[in-house]
């Protein structure tokens, strides 16, 4: 079985998870239930940053001994991605005993190496992004030299610290940049990354040594390893013991653009240091502001995703976040266009054509619940009322929906022109005109019309069972996004086959979706439901909205 893992952001808990951590999640969790459905092994890993000196200054704020915080947390964040049905298989927190364990021994592995020396370094530390930062890094603000992201001045420290030779490895870098030419993705991130290494890299930090809250350094114990060091080997923590950090296994992660040096530059030369596998694709996503206002408590603009689910049905937040804004670009969050968008798309648009397909097909009875797909029999349109074929041929759409399909599950096409590219709102966008061809094949064909006809009710017949193979198949390549409203789908169907399909776990048997995808021939029970409500119809019946 092929090997996939895919990673979120490493994110820091000094705070509930807001709709730009959902944002990234819900990315993740697109790529491991897609690769799921093609029968992939898949690792889905999340986790806490918890060796943090925001964390401890939260803590603080809050008066809070740091493990019973941490521990609070760690659940919150738990309760909020498992009510966002975020499919991940590990939630890891950088205390964990096994996570020290590895770090000790990356450490030791570039120790050995001569890969990290000591030095005593004076520069500028903003706490807020845990990091250094160089004069040209600051911006002016107030006749002080701040952090762009935080409006802070960064504190001036100098300290005896540990430092990893990060300057040894430009030539790797570019031969690891070349070997790979979709290594960051989008391309213009990619191009920033090499930039920077182009300007000569400069050693870093691994350690602090006036912080004592952290993993200490297995060959100088008074020391504690610096919290990005420490935090970019948790994907290895959790994956090498299981054989999914391997030259065997696709490996991708998910990650803001704030912190694409980090993982395009830092941890790929640590990862050579240490002998381990570089992974194979980053996808830098950019920022989200709310109404065109960056996100801030003090604004009180801050989106909670588990009241949006709440509100609109997970499946109408995953899409409007990866329809409205490519995952490269900088994007804005609204209610409004959220609420604008699951009503066009997911309830007029493809809740209505699932309507409008079961329950006639529920309503006429079909050939006993068993519907086959069959070359369509040829009627001349010019032997037709012409009430029933004012609409023109309904075949030119039946064409144009199976070129379409014929293009959608070639797997290989699929993840080269989707899939690689991070081009997630043209998957969606493409799918989408799969149900609006299907809503013009149905009103074209007009199959009410014709089964009320002997001379034209075989015809009808042949509409229904066509849009309902249709309707099948748009709910299977949707099943990576759309989970409640393919659930849903599911049980309107009541067909064993499709039953089976899960995007949620991997499978030994792996060949459940293909086997559904190419049902021709299939027996149902129909029970017509509304997939979804408008937002009103959710508040009077919370248990209708799929939570």
């Amino acid at each position: 079985m092929k090997k996939f893992l895919v990673t979120t952001p490493i994110y820091y808990p000094n705070g509930y998870p807001h709709i730009g951590h959902a944002y990234s999640s819900f990315i993740a969790d697109f790529y491991a239930r897609y690769k799921r459905l093609l029968g992939y092994a898949v690792k889905f890993s999340t986790w806490n940053d918890e060796n943090s000196q925001n964390v401890l200054k939260k803590a603080a704020e809050e008066s809070k001994e740091i493990m019973p915080y941490l521990d609070a947390m760690a659940q919150k964040w738990k309760e909020v991605r498992d009510h966002l049905q975020i499919s991940y298989t590990d939630f890891i927190r950088t205390t964990q005993n096994n996570h020290k364990k590895l770090v000790q021994e990356m450490l030791q592995k570039s120790f050995d190496k001569w890969d990290i020396y000591q030095w005593t370094y004076e520069g500028h530390y903003c706490v807020g992004c845990e990091a250094f930062k160089t004069e040209k890094d600051l911006i002016e603000k107030d006749g002080q030299m701040v952090c762009p992201d935080h409006l802070t001045k960064p504190d001036l420290i100098m300290e005896k610290n540990r430092f990893f030779k990060l300057s040894g490895y430009e030539t790797s870098l570019k031969e690891l940049y070349a070997r790979n030419p979709d290594f960051v993705v989008p391309e213009h991130r990619f191009n920033e990354v090499k930039s920077f290494v182009n300007g000569s890299l400069i050693d870093f930090s691994v350690s602090r040594e006036t912080n004592k809250f952290g993993i200490p350094l297995p060959f100088d114990p008074s020391q504690v390893t610096y919290v990005w060091y420490d935090a970019l080997f948790n994907y290895v923590t959790i994956s090498r013991n299981e054989g999914f950090w391997n030259n065997e296994t696709e490996i991708v992660h998910v990650l803001g653009k704030d912190i694409s040096r980090f993982h395009a530059i830092f941890r790929p030369a640590m990862l050579m240091s240490a002998d381990e596998k570089c992974p194979d694709r980053e996808y830098i996503t950019g920022y989200f502001t709310v109404d065109g206002h960056k996100m801030s408590k003090s604004l009180g603009n801050v989106v909670d995703p588990v009241q949006m689910v709440n509100d609109y049905d997970r499946d109408a937040v995953i899409f409007n976040l990866l329809y409205d804004v490519p995952i490269w670009a900088d994007g804005d969050f609204s209610v409004e266009r959220l609420a604008n968008l699951y009503d066009s798309m997911l309830i007029w648009g493809r809740g209505n054509l699932v309507n409008r397909v079961t329950s006639l097909c529920e309503k006429y009875k079909i050939n006993d619940g068993v519907f086959i797909l069959k070359k369509r029999e040829m009627f001349k349109w010019e032997d037709l009322d012409p009430e029933v074929s004012r609409a023109g041929d309904s075949r030119a759409s039946e064409n144009g929906l199976f070129k379409l399909f014929e293009e959608d599950f070639n797997a290989d096409y699929i993840e080269e022109k989707y899939l690689n590219k991070a081009h997630i709102r043209d998957y969606l966008e493409d799918r989408y005109k799969l149900v609006q061809k299907a809503n013009e094949f149905i009103t074209k064909a007009e199959p009410r019309k014709k089964y009320k006809r002997d001379a034209t009710k075989a015809w009808a017949i042949s509409d229904l069972q066509f849009l309902l193979y249709i309707v099948k198949n748009l709910a299977l390549i949707s099943a990576p996004f759309l989970v409640n409203g393919f659930k849903k789908i599911q049980n309107i169907f009541g067909n064993e086959e499709l039953s089976f399909v899960d995007s949620s776990v991997s499978s030994a048997d792996n060949d459940n979706f293909k086997k559904a995808f190419d049902m021709r021939e299939f027996k149902v029970e129909l029970k017509p439901i509304i997939i979804y409500q408008k937002k009103e119809e959710n508040d009077k019946n919370p248990d209708q909205s799929g939570w």
